[in-house]
């Protein structure tokens, strides 16, 4: 089933991340100059996004950055993640500046709201990083857990998650279009509850069949997407469930572009397809409308 709600978190404070533009080559830095419109660009896109799930009856919960220093930290979907069962994990993130966005207040909220709190953050002492469902991509119908190894993405700590929550890891490497490393699984690798977004042409070729084949065999349709596809964010999509059990896949203007009408038509079999203009998260962040939002489960 597909989290019928989400956590945002408004980018007061947004820019390029000078911490994380050595291995997020999706992320482009604006010059000092323009660091004022940027944010104010950003902080509309995010109000957009919000504003859209709101209109459609997903239920969104809202915080404000409030912190400079923190120009990631409209992705809170890589410090945290919920699981039914009434589960939270809080996870190590490998920017030193992200830290601070697990921030007391919204840690309070989900304890609130959830049971309990494993906290894997202290992994970050050791130099070993997974950062939440940018590094995971979860099928909980399968208990299968998919992840692309990456500097932010360890292969130990995707093992200790599997053994906490009794998934099985499909672990791989994977390269953009410019032969470096792909920082997040989740901007080659969506899954919906009837089908697939992947970019096999980006995963190393000794483990492409095998990803290939357990999609197909959970009895999801799969959309191969190409890596200029990928690189317009076609794989950061997020399907989400409203209140009246409505089937929505979330990605941005840029992403649904990108698609061929072959491919919107299959996700259009499913869901309906939901998106807004990201241009300038996107550009100066290096993420996208998955990025943005956290699963209350």
């Amino acid at each position: 089933m597909a989290a019928r709600g989400v956590l945002m978190v408004e980018p007061i404070g947004f820019a390029s991340n000078p911490e994380t533009k050595s291995d997020n080559t999706f992320q482009q830095a604006a010059t000092e100059g323009w660091r004022e419109s940027v944010e104010a660009s950003a902080r509309a896109e995010f109000r957009e996004l919000r504003d859209a799930l709101i209109g459609r009856d997903v239920e969104v919960v809202s915080f404000a950055a409030e912190r400079e220093g923190s120009p990631d930290a409209t992705f809170p979907n890589n410090w945290f993640s919920t699981h039914h069962g009434g589960r939270v994990v809080l996870y190590p993130l490998k920017a030193e500046n992200r830290r601070q966005e697990r921030r007391p207040e919204i840690v309070a909220y989900l304890n609130a709201r959830y049971d309990e709190i494993i906290d894997l953050s202290s992994a970050e002492e050791e130099g070993r990083f997974l950062e939440g469902t940018g590094s995971l991509v979860i099928d909980d119908r399968e208990r299968l857990v998919y992840a692309s190894e990456s500097p932010r993405t360890h292969s130990d700590l995707v093992h200790e998650w599997c053994r906490l929550f009794d998934f099985t890891p499909v672990l791989f490497k994977s390269h953009g279009r410019n032969g470096r490393t792909v920082y997040h699984t989740n901007v080659l690798l969506s899954l919906g509850l009837d089908f697939a977004v992947v970019c096999l042409e980006a995963v190393d070729p000794l483990s492409r069949d095998d990803l290939r084949a357990r999609i197909v065999d959970s009895g999801r349709e799969l959309i191969d997407i190409t890596l200029d596809q990928m690189h317009e964010f076609c794989g950061n999509v997020l399907e989400l469930e409203n209140s009246r059990g409505d089937r929505l896949v979330v990605g941005s203007n840029r992403a649904g572009r990108a698609f061929t009408d072959e491919q919107r038509s299959t996700i259009q079999k499913y869901a309906d397809f939901v998106s807004v203009s990201l241009n300038t998260i996107e550009k100066h962040g290096g993420g996208s409308a998955r990025c943005m939002l956290a699963e209350l489960n």
